[in-house]
């Protein structure tokens, strides 16, 4: 009961079954999804692994705490990436590590986007922090309209709209954990679904029937290295083994089991059993940061700031369930094409965009901003981040290691096509004339980490090298046309499929939950009408 934490039904590793009917590797996103689906049935055994904890503390539901997952988040699982040209640094990697996975640490985003026509929000009367309004005010000056319902495939995706995000009817965090595992289901299914967390799978291994592998069992290991000592646990396989451990820890199994690209097998050691291009295609959203001082009643920096203000908002939390503390620091969110811009980044009014135009660049208003944070005590940050919707570029995972627990190698490859570093600049133009319509306005907002109205391309290059960010919506490791048939099933093998968001064919122009959540939804339906 709140505000303690929630008690789940879980199995510790040497509780496990002998065998199972389908066993699903990783707890995120899509696995509650999938375990949910799955084991509505009474007779499927299933088995949900996850490398994290279970934890459901009311401070992990709690929108503005649970978002903050760079801090120590024990929701949150770290990583770099290898040093990337753009600004010859590497970039921190945050997943969720936890049952329910990156929806336990996100910002809440529920888009379902474009391209995804082709393969719940609450109500809300305002905006908490005026900052968004202004931006909306800007984009009607520059003539980019309103989009009603972003998820409506109706409506022409070019303009503003609210972004729609998973709250229940409390305020609180949603995630896929509490949406689709929630502890009386747990319980209730207690006899046919077991949820083992703080594991790892180390490898999956096969027999081979016909030029086809058949999963047969998998190898488990704690997460923890202080079980390193112990032997693994293998369990059986009747039907299915289905692996959604995510765009890096789905590859990282796969190759460890195998099955991935011939050559980097050989050169760690591993015997090669599917030559199948595992870990190619990755690709994320890059970003880049346009940083501004703004008054502060309208930056979260207000509640680290003015403490009295924080202990009437927890206050009010408290005893109402209302304010600051359930308000997502970003609200909105802003869709252009840049084929639809001019060579200042306005928007070209005389084109009149379809319904089959798909936006390429986003700009999200941000009700924080990081290089503010030690820089001046009384006025708040605000951030505009310039998203690119669509890259072409492409990275890969790779082995650093045979090490389950340890670390893949992630090149994020960003802005290796010149065509993303043209975009990324009309994106940065456009936001510019954004923030400067702010300010014609009469809104009090000054520079801080952004470059001026009207620069050249090096300036601009200057600025997104040192600004330039990932948006953490990795995607396409194990691509469904590639490595995966149209059936998620990994090509050469007859029961292994992956459904998370390592299967999309490329980074669809969303953010990733409620694409992830259509794939495990569609998996979960194909393996169980499978045959029939």
């Amino acid at each position: 009961m709140w505000p303690f934490s929630t008690s789940y039904a879980t199995v510790g590793l040497h509780e496990l079954h002998d065998e199972y009917d389908y066993v699903i590797v990783g707890g995120g996103t899509a696995g509650c999804v999938l375990a949910n689906r799955l084991s509505a049935n009474p007779e499927n055994r299933v088995l949900l692994l996850e490398r994290g904890h279970v934890g459901d503390s009311w401070l992990s539901r709690v929108p503005l705490f649970s978002a903050n997952f760079a801090q120590g988040n024990p929701y949150s699982r770290h990583m770099q990436s290898t040093v990337q040209a753009v600004g010859d640094r590497p970039y921190d990697i945050y997943q969720g590590s936890g049952l329910g996975g990156t929806t336990r640490i996100n910002h809440l985003l529920y888009t379902r986007g474009q391209p995804l026509r082709e393969w719940i929000n609450r109500e809300n009367k305002g905006f908490f922090y005026s900052s968004f309004q202004h931006c909306v005010d800007a984009c009607r000056t520059l003539g980019l309209p309103h989009i009603p319902d972003i998820n409506d495939p109706a409506y022409v995706p070019v303009g503003w709209a609210r972004l729609p995000i998973t709250r229940d009817a409390n305020g609180h965090r949603h995630s896929t954990m509490r949406a689709f595992l929630p502890p009386g289901l747990l319980q209730g299914r207690r006899s046919n679904l077991h949820v083992c967390p703080n594991v790892i799978a180390d490898r999956i291994e096969f027999d081979e029937e016909k030029d086809h592998l058949i999963a047969r069992s998998v190898s488990i290991i704690a997460t923890d290295a202080k079980g390193a000592h112990q032997s693994p646990v293998h369990v059986r396989v009747c039907r299915e083994v289905v692996l959604s451990a995510g765009t890096f820890g789905s590859p990282q199994i796969l190759m460890l089991s195998g099955i991935g690209p011939a050559k980097h097998l050989h050169d760690m050691g591993i015997a090669v059993l599917k030559d199948l291009p595992v870990g190619e295609n990755l690709q994320d959203h890059f970003g880049v940061f346009l940083q501004y001082f703004v008054p502060l009643h309208d930056s979260i920096l207000r509640a680290s700031r003015q403490p009295l203000y924080f202990i009437m908002e927890f206050l009010r939390y408290l005893l109402f369930g209302t304010g600051v503390l359930l308000c997502p620091v970003v609200q909105i969110a802003i869709f252009a094409c840049t084929a639809l811009l001019d060579n200042r980044g306005i928007p070209v009014n005389e084109e009149n965009p379809g319904q089959d135009v798909i936006p390429d660049i986003e700009i999200m208003p941000v009700a924080y901003a990081k290089s503010v944070d030690q820089k001046e005590q009384t006025r708040g940050g605000f951030t505009l981040l310039a998203i690119l919707l669509n890259p072409e570029s492409k990275g890969t995972v790779r082995l650093a290691s045979t090490d389950p627990r340890a670390d893949p190698r992630v090149d994020l490859n960003y802005l290796a096509a010149p065509a993303d570093r043209a975009r990324i600049r009309h994106a940065v133009r456009l936001t510019t004339r954004i923030s400067e319509c702010l300010s014609s306005q009469g809104y009090e907002l000054e520079r801080v980490e952004a470059p001026p109205g009207d620069v050249d391309d090096a300036t601009l290059d200057k600025h997104i090298s040192e600004q330039g960010c990932t948006t953490y919506h990795y995607t396409s490791t194990c691509a469904m046309g590639s490595v995966l048939g149209h059936d998620l099933i990994v090509r050469g093998t007859r029961n292994l499929r992956v459904a998370d968001a390592s299967a999309f064919p490329e980074v669809p122009a969303a953010h990733l939950q409620a694409p992830v959540v259509v794939f495990a939804e569609k998996c979960a339906d194909m393996m169980l009408h499978k045959g029939r």
